[in-house]
């Protein structure tokens, strides 16, 4: 049977490990989106081609010590994403994207890069 893929841990250089919640999100690497271009006659159609950034949706535990407003202030910053099958991503120059705030001991974290690469 084969293992779920899953997100295992969030590593920020300024904040460290994140205190993941029992479903901990999404990750969605950089990539390319493509969308249909028509031409004429069905052979001369192709397709257009724009960069699309990286996003992680994270659901966190807020934990005493966990510092909401050093969240809210994460930019630039390199962020390493360990995968259940043991693959490592890393979100460049990375930033969240809407304020962090806290409900029942619980928060949504977004962060986005334009570009993410598969270090191991």
């Amino acid at each position: 049977m084969a293992q779920i893929n899953n997100i295992r841990t969030v590593s920020i250089p300024s904040i460290g490990k994140l205190p993941l919640s029992a479903n901990p999100g999404t990750f969605t690497p950089s990539g390319n989106k493509r969308e249909h271009k028509a031409g004429r006659l069905a052979e001369d159609g192709g397709f257009t081609e724009s960069a699309e950034p990286a996003k992680l949706d994270l659901s966190i535990n807020v934990l005493g010590g966990v510092d909401v407003i050093a969240l809210n202030n994460i930019k630039n910053e390199d962020i390493t994403v360990r995968l259940a099958d043991g693959s490592v991503h890393m979100l460049s120059q990375a930033f969240v994207t809407e304020a962090v705030g806290i409900d029942g001991g619980e928060s949504k974290v977004t962060i986005m890069a334009n570009t993410s690469e598969r270090i191991s």
